[in-house]
């Protein structure tokens, strides 16, 4: 460590011996700690003291041994990804999962909710022997009740939709994203990541592979996301939820796509159906 000097009235310096200043590294520790120490805790509450941003119905699905995305379409209904429940294997219980809407907003943290049932699914996505997940991607979708409900956070509707109603939408102006809790390193999976203005991928060899009506596009996603909505905006800024991010499954090697999955065709009219009569408005 570097001395300093302070000159005498004589005509040689003389060293005297000052405080070695603290390395940079551990002033900049000191300011992470005020600062930590200054913060307002996060609070676990029953419900949110302020209203909260459309963002709020995206939530995380957790289980012991992961995490997916999901959405609150109705009060006590969930949208999510089949692949999340079953693809654990055949000894997965639908009560090893809670919900937790509103994850990343403010210094709130909302008490998560229990999932009690599954209302309506595709067919369940497992692995094979590999450990790679097997099954159509356009059946790869879950509703799922949740208690207590959430009436605390707006849902996010779903439109039925098919691929070619939202290439039409798209050419008058609305705009694809989707959304999702994924895990991309330390501190991750707590930060809604959202991924906006995504293009359709759209020929013939992809619709044989894929499916006629699951949204293949050009945004990324990464473990944890799926689940989460496939989101359609239009000019006016109203969001609907057409689809659900899988992405467990590739066509071309993966070449041509980063992402997809089944559009609400495949499952907005079986919720309908299995909801109207018994869920919470």
């Amino acid at each position: 460590m570097p001395i300093s000097t302070t000159l005498q009235p004589s005509s040689s310096p003389v060293p005297l011996p000052r405080r070695a200043a603290l390395p940079k590294c551990l002033l900049l520790a000191a300011v992470a700690v005020l600062v930590a120490a200054c913060a307002t805790p996060i609070r676990t509450v029953e419900r949110p003291s302020a209203p909260l941003p459309w963002s709020a119905a995206i939530g995380r699905l957790d289980a012991e041994d992961g995490s997916c995305s999901a959405t609150l379409i109705r009060s006590d209904i969930i949208l999510t990804a089949s692949h999340c429940l079953y693809g654990r294997g055949s000894d997965a219980k639908i009560t090893d999962f809670e919900f937790t809407p509103a994850l990343d907003v403010g210094r709130e943290r909302l008490k998560p909710v229990s999932v009690t049932a599954v209302i309506a699914m595709g067919w369940p996505i497992t692995p094979d022997v590999s450990g790679q997940l097997r099954g159509a991607p356009k059946d790869d979708w879950a509703a799922l009740r949740i208690s207590p409900p959430v009436d605390y956070v707006a849902p996010l509707q779903v439109e039925k939709i098919d691929v070619d109603g939202i290439f039409s939408r798209m050419k008058d102006g609305s705009t694809l994203s989707h959304a999702g809790y994924g895990v991309y390193g330390a501190f991750s999976g707590k930060r809604l990541q959202m991924r906006d203005d995504c293009h359709l991928i759209r020929d013939v060899e992809e619709i044989l592979e894929t499916g006629r009506d699951v949204i293949v596009n050009s945004c990324d996603v990464i473990p944890g996301d799926s689940g989460g909505p496939i989101l359609l905006t239009d000019p006016s800024g109203e969001r609907r939820v057409v689809g659900v991010v899988t992405n467990f499954w590739g066509a071309h090697g993966g070449q041509d796509f980063s992402s997809f999955g089944p559009s609400s065709v495949y499952f907005a009219d079986k919720i309908s159906a299995e909801t109207a009569a018994t869920s919470t408005p």
